[in-house]
């Protein structure tokens, strides 16, 4: 799977990347940097905290995170990573801490390791806080965030023109995560897909630095979610707020559906879904009727329970695919202003 990479974790940008809550500032020290010459400090009276940029997530899947925190010259508090998650409303759902830096230590690496995204987590970010204060000097460095993710294409680019065509049959389909997470994913899908997309900047403004930079990190290996921009949903597929309909029980390859766009295909044949932890892909159409009801038609079969209510997330793409080709690039005044690639199923 693609890895998460932070921006700017060693601060070595400068002051950017990074939201910055009071008592926090980024500058250029070399003396006090762990590493390079820039590094985060902290002087707060009340505790308060640094954040990285958000992530995309899914229930289930596990994130490794780290910094290193100096409390050599502060008299009073305690530094502590966390994990934040939120919803997709980003509202917050839970976090998981670090033991923590005690007040007086000099740098040390505090590690969260394999923390499992709860449910109905849809954004991650890491952040450092500095609890019980008292103004005196508290310093972060070189944070670390790793984990096992499948990437969508950057929202600053969009598709100029494309080709979508059948490629090979295959007889096995890889489970999306992890040999434990979807045993059921074994039986063959049957035709693969392939493609071909060219992007411009969503906006005259916006530079296609962000996609070159995901495109040649994921390489020809690792998988990002692919989709076909002749369908009528959304980029990423976007349904907000349907939920299950009713309970449904193990053993179920039929999902009902509520509170989704009335009267409108919400999805289409070849879509995932996502209810709690578990993936599935549509066999049919996702028609919601006036009520703003439907029924989704899923493989594989649900493996628990699914509570009334339960959140649907179903802004995953047609396919996931990895890159097939080399990346051309046309560039007008040092910004990428068109980027091309083929793909195809993985």
């Amino acid at each position: 799977m693609a890895k998460f990479f932070l921006r700017n974790p060693g601060f070595e940008l400068g002051d950017r990347d990074w939201s910055k809550g009071t008592g926090w500032a980024i500058a250029k020290d070399i003396a006090t940097a762990r590493t390079g010459s820039w590094r985060a400090v902290f002087t707060g009276s009340a505790a308060d905290n640094i954040d990285s940029a958000v992530f995309a997530i899914r229930p289930g899947l596990k994130v490794s995170a780290s910094s290193w925190i100096d409390g050599s010259v502060a008299t009073a508090g305690t530094g502590i990573l966390r994990l934040r998650y939120e919803d997709l409303d980003n509202t917050f759902i839970s976090d998981s801490s670090s033991t923590g830096i005690a007040f007086g230590s000099v740098y040390s690496q505090e590690i969260l390791t394999d923390i499992v995204a709860p449910d109905r987590a849809k954004f991650v970010l890491v952040r450092v806080i500095i609890t019980t204060p008292n103004g005196s000097t508290w310093r972060v460095d070189d944070f670390d965030l790793s984990g096992s993710i499948i990437e969508t294409i950057p929202a600053t680019a969009k598709i100029q023109s494309h080709t979508l065509v059948p490629a090979r049959t295959i007889g096995m389909f890889d489970p999306l995560i992890g040999t434990d997470k979807f045993t059921e994913f074994n039986a063959g899908m049957s035709d693969k897909w392939g493609g071909m997309f060219t992007f411009i900047p969503l906006h005259p403004s916006d530079d296609l630095g962000e996609l070159l930079g995901f495109l040649e990190r994921l390489g020809r290996i690792e998988r990002f979610f692919a989709f076909d921009p002749d369908r009528l949903v959304p980029k990423n597929g976007i349904v907000n707020n349907m939920t299950v309909g009713a309970v449904t029980t193990q053993g179920t390859n039929r999902i009902p559906v509520k509170t989704g766009p009335v009267s409108s295909t919400a999805l289409v044949v070849g879509d995932y879904i996502e209810v709690k932890d578990q993936y599935f892909q549509l066999q049919r159409d996702l028609e919601i009727g006036p009520e703003g009801t439907g029924e989704a038609i899923v493989w594989p079969t649900v493996r628990s329970t699914f509570a009334n209510g339960e959140d649907i997330i179903t802004d995953n793409p047609k396919m996931v695919a990895r890159v097939t080709s080399e990346v051309p690039r046309r560039s007008d005044h040092d910004k990428w202003t068109q980027l091309s690639m083929s793909w195809e199923e993985a």
